[in-house]
């Protein structure tokens, strides 16, 4: 096996060579160009960056009422995996866009599910001393937030099904398609419903 070299090869020092060897110093250019460049290529990834913002929301509005309709609670770990991805740090904007869509179109907001209480003297002196460090519960479920008018029974008319049972299911059913239609702008292909 050969030894390693440690040193560099001297150069050659032919005149004649020496003019394609040498170089000058590599300098960033600054033009007005490359500033417009710049700034275009922003644009069109922060429109990019929206739209998958958007797509976030949307599905996160989804997830809160397929959790609600299954009557089961929305959970963070649930939100990060289905939602969010590797966009973990978006959660606070998503999860406000999502509750503002949620108000306006649906009448509902997603509610933060109290923590658990304390049972045993051992788990409440160990709260106690963490209470400076209180953390969210995670979970969360959708309350209504219409004005007591609107909850009233009598401004529903009566129902067509003949059983109240039957007519969950169809409520369940219609809510879920309309509340797709809508998410995806108001149309939606027979293909993706």
């Amino acid at each position: 096996m050969p030894p390693a070299r440690k040193r560099r090869a001297p150069a050659n020092e032919d005149p004649d060579d020496s003019d394609a060897d040498v170089r000058p110093p590599q300098r960033r250019r600054v033009s007005d160009e490359a500033d417009e460049d710049d700034y275009a290529g922003g644009e069109a990834s922060t429109t990019q960056g929206d739209g998958n913002f958007e797509a976030m929301v949307k599905n996160m509005v989804r997830l809160a009422l397929a959790c609600e309709y299954s009557r089961t609670p929305i959970r963070r770990t649930d939100i990060t995996a289905r939602v969010l991805g590797t966009n973990a740090r978006q959660f606070k904007a998503v999860f406000n866009e999502a509750q503002t869509q949620l108000r306006g179109t649906f009448g509902m907001e997603m509610t933060e599910l109290p923590q658990k209480e304390k049972v045993t003297l051992a788990q409440r002196r160990a709260a106690q001393k963490s209470q400076a460090t209180q953390k969210s519960s995670g979970f969360w479920i959708l309350t209504s937030v219409l004005p007591e008018r609107f909850r009233q029974p009598e401004i529903l008319p009566p129902s067509q099904a003949p059983t109240s049972e039957l007519e969950s299911q169809y409520t369940g059913l219609y809510t879920f398609v309309v509340s797709l239609i809508f998410l995806n702008g108001g149309m939606l292909p027979d293909a993706k419903l």
